[in-house]
């Protein structure tokens, strides 16, 4: 009796333990990520291809802002982008973006961030498009795909958010934190 019990009790704690949420953030590490003085004066040029888009790719830019370790300092011809953005009219299905960083030194992105929509981008609303800017930017500044339908990083699909939640915003600190 004693041991139906116990194997009772530690059968709920183990319950207990699997559903209860811990404070461990939905974040993932990309693995590569800018110096910190890029992270805090990054750099675009958009393209003549993503052009009509122009204001998206702004405003998923500057949507990082908020962190205190990034900030979107200048877009144009600057002959060291942190980020490029371009559009294709390749069908890849439902990919509409990838971010591809160019790593030059171990894990640290030395060089840019090519940022390139495919033809699914042109059919989404506004607001989706800029989530998918804003994602991508993610990338570029070193975080990963998350199972969280509350983060930007949201492995598929859409959040409804064009901004980086919590969880982005968290993982950003511990990327840059303790850079100098």
């Amino acid at each position: 009796m004693k041991k139906r019990y116990l194997s009772l009790i530690i059968g709920v704690a183990l319950l207990c333990i699997m559903t209860h949420p811990t404070g461990a953030q939905a974040y993932s590490k990309l693995g590569t990520y800018l110096k910190i003085s890029e992270a805090k004066s990054f750099k675009t040029f958009i393209n003549p291809t993503a052009k009509a888009h122009k204001s998206i790719i702004l405003n998923g830019a500057k949507s990082w802002n908020v962190s205190p370790y990034l900030n979107t300092l200048s877009i144009g011809t600057d002959t060291y982008p942190q980020f490029i953005v371009s559009s294709s009219n390749v069908d890849k299905g439902n990919t509409v973006a990838v971010c591809t960083p160019w790593v030059y030194n171990g894990t640290m992105i030395v060089a840019k961030n090519e940022v390139t929509t495919y033809k699914a981008f042109n059919s989404l609303s506004t607001s989706n498009k800029t989530e998918t800017i804003t994602h991508e930017y993610g990338h570029g500044f070193g975080l990963g795909h998350v199972k969280s339908k509350s983060a930007i990083m949201l492995d598929v699909g859409f959040i409804g958010k064009t901004v980086p939640q919590a969880d982005d915003l968290n993982g950003i600190k511990a990327i840059y934190q303790g850079l100098k």
